[in-house]
């Protein structure tokens, strides 16, 4: 356990990255779209490397440690799909995200009701995340032709929460490695 939560600032840049990357879908709506296919590809495969060093890391302290090494290899293949054909991709880009918001959103209300056993007092931002996360990504896959500027802010919205969750629990993890080593 003396090195579980030693990665902390692992889960602290991916919050990073998600933020940046909701602040720049919100402040570029049209553009966004088009540019939106690569620049989260190349952001999801950072954050699935990040998510998979994140699950070895809890291997030992965590029976769900799956979850996120689940979400890591499907961070990688989102990423894969992406960046092979953004023009393409830019057509179907909020169909894909909903949908990767909806896996991500499962992965994270999961791993919030493993945190909740350890010493983890926030686990419940985890919950509300995943909650908002699904239901946000559910709202995406299921009004595509609603208008691309409304749903990549959406888009936007949904990465700031991800990465706002993401940060806040990082800080928390750190206080628990610096008690525990």
């Amino acid at each position: 356990m003396k090195n579980a939560f030693k990665n902390w600032w692992l889960i602290l840049l991916r919050g990073i990255i998600l933020i940046v990357l909701g602040l720049y879908v919100l402040g570029n709506p049209i553009d966004a779209l088009v540019a939106l296919a690569l620049y989260i590809g190349i952001s999801l495969s950072i954050t699935g490397i990040f998510e998979i060093g994140v699950a070895l890391s809890l291997k030992s302290v965590n029976d769900n440690w799956g979850w996120n090494l689940a979400g890591g290899i499907i961070d990688l293949l989102f990423a894969i799909v992406l960046v092979s054909n953004p023009a393409i991709t830019a057509a179907v880009i909020p169909f894909i995200v909903g949908f990767w918001m909806m896996i991500s959103g499962v992965i994270v209300f999961v791993n919030s009701l493993a945190i909740r056993k350890t010493e983890v007092p926030v686990w419940w931002l985890g919950l509300i995340s995943g909650i908002l996360t699904v239901i946000i990504g559910y709202f995406i896959t299921s009004n595509i032709f609603v208008g691309a500027i409304a749903i990549t802010v959406w888009i936007g919205i949904g990465f700031l929460i991800a990465g706002i969750v993401n940060a806040l629990l990082s800080f928390r993890l750190k206080n628990i490695d610096k008690k525990v080593n």
